[in-house]
């Protein structure tokens, strides 16, 4: 059967020949005019109501691969998209390379994008100083300011992986501590907790009416993380027993008593737990010499000191030790 159109070739595409199939047949489609939306703070593009955050040049690829139309069927595609700015205009050439059946084709398009800018909700909330908690940290010791921070940011970076919507909105350093202003309060309780895992605080969670939206009562909390009045490393009066801290959790201390270098697990919920000394307190005191029980030691004073301890210590080496009411007591 002949080419219905121009008789001379054989007719294998709808009753036309290659060529003439090809001069009528328009296989894509695409609009002149494109709109693409972008976060002008964190460059998020807006697709229908959701925004992704994607390379400029996969957004625009996307926006073209999207609002394609096929005319005709097809057996396959292969899309490839180039753009570049034309006296302040954002233009686009789209090429599209066609198979069907034994035909192999390219339609080329010229397409204008309209760069529109808005903020993303999630920039909506973070400049408009959004915020769902309070997480306050108390009882910090100077030296552990940092790494407290350092960890609760960490855990904000870790759970913001998941959830973009979560971030710090401001922190605040007050004379009792530091406050931070979480926008998800849910996450804020997870991280509150895990600082009080860690460093064996309490938490106290204060929620506070902030409004209300569609009829419901919006809730702000407060999560106060108080850090306890010990450390490890600390020594610690339990009941009459001194303790060195080995660990600590939210619920229990392990110490070793500083007589017998028993190790134990104390209850601190149960047991009253008096500070006695600091860790950067603890001296360093180099040993002179050991008779059974009695150690006579140099202290960083250069005064020597007599005291009496079960360990067994080697002259010349350093010890770490405390001195309560005048009695000086060697750590194990």
């Amino acid at each position: 059967m002949q080419c219905l159109e121009c008789g001379k070739k054989e007719a294998k595409y709808d009753g036309l020949c290659e060529d003439c199939f090809l001069k009528k047949t328009k296989f894509t489609e695409l609009p002149q005019y494109i709109d693409l939306t972008i976060c002008p703070h964190c460059h998020a593009v807006k697709f229908g109501g959701h925004w992704e955050h994607v390379p400029l040049e996969d957004a625009v690829y996307m926006m073209v691969d999207r609002n394609l139309k096929f005319m005709h069927e097809y057996d396959s595609y292969r899309l490839r998209v180039e753009h570049g700015e034309i006296e302040g205009e954002f233009h686009v050439l789209a090429t599209v390379d066609i198979t069907y059946k034994d035909i192999h084709t390219r339609e080329l398009h010229e397409v204008l994008f309209d760069l529109k800018y808005e903020s993303c909700p999630r920039c909506n909330r973070y400049y408009g100083n959004y915020f769902e908690a309070i997480l306050q940290l108390r009882g910090l010791r100077e030296y552990e300011v940092s790494e407290v921070i350092e960890f609760l940011r960490e855990r904000v970076e870790y759970y913001a992986q998941k959830n973009e919507n979560l971030f710090i909105t401001k922190s605040v350093e007050r004379r009792e501590g530091w406050d931070f202003y979480l926008s998800d309060k849910r996450e804020a309780r997870k991280i509150s907790r895990e600082i009080a895992r860690k460093y064996g605080a309490t938490v106290k969670e204060s929620p506070q009416i902030a409004g209300r939206k569609d009829g419901q009562d919006i809730y702000r909390v407060t999560y106060s993380v108080r850090l306890p009045a010990y450390r490890t490393g600390d020594v610690v009066n339990v009941e009459g027993t001194y303790y060195l801290i080995e660990g600590i959790n939210q619920n229990f201390i392990k110490g070793k008593d500083i007589l017998s270098g028993k190790s134990k697990l104390i209850d601190s919920k149960r047991h009253r737990i008096y500070m006695l000394v600091e860790r950067k307190n603890i001296k360093k005191m180099l040993v002179i010499y050991q008779d059974g029980e009695n150690v006579q030691l140099l202290s960083e004073e250069n005064r020597v000191i007599d005291a009496r301890t079960p360990w067994h210590l080697e002259p010349g080496k350093y010890v770490n030790a405390i001195v309560v009411d005048g009695t000086v007591y060697v750590l194990p």
